[in-house]
């Protein structure tokens, strides 16, 4: 699962916001020069290849033309194949190579779950921390093949 988690959280962060093609839909958008920002708003769609993000709000951040962070708000939804994650919230800092979800944060996919209210991971160091509120616990389940072959 661990391995898993990794792959896919550093795929997000590589896909998401590599130097390739982008396509970012939504509602509205303002850019803000002065303060090289662009904040997308109304059922944000964002695709790069098979990675799938959808939010209600983005903030994206950038130098020399190149992104440098984001900020995703409102029922942030991402999807990869089979693999996804949700969250209210999620930011990407480029510089420190950091993905975050927050608020009742999940990752999903056909081998298990992780939710907890913050999941940060670190992918230059390939390091993940999953953080629950106050008097909850982390929960992480995993599918072994003998209960996926007794689903109906």
């Amino acid at each position: 699962m661990k391995i898993l988690l990794t792959l896919w959280l550093c795929l997000i962060a590589n896909i998401a916001w590599a130097d390739n093609a982008v396509t970012i839909e939504s509602e509205q958008m303002i850019v803000d020069h002065l303060h090289s920002q662009v904040e997308f708003k109304g059922g944000v769609h964002l695709v790069r290849g098979n990675f799938d993000l959808r939010c209600d709000r983005l903030l994206a951040y950038y130098q020399n033309n190149e992104l440098q962070r984001a900020k995703a708000f409102g029922r942030v939804r991402m999807q990869q194949g089979d693999k996804r994650g949700a969250s209210k919230q999620a930011t990407y800092n480029k510089k420190d190579n950091i993905l975050i979800l927050i608020g009742q944060a999940s990752i999903e996919d056909s081998d298990g779950v992780i939710r907890g209210e913050k999941i940060i991971h670190n992918i230059k160091t390939d390091h993940t921390q999953v953080i629950q509120g106050k008097g909850e616990r982390v929960r992480m389940r995993i599918e072994s093949e003998d209960s996926l072959e007794k689903k109906p």
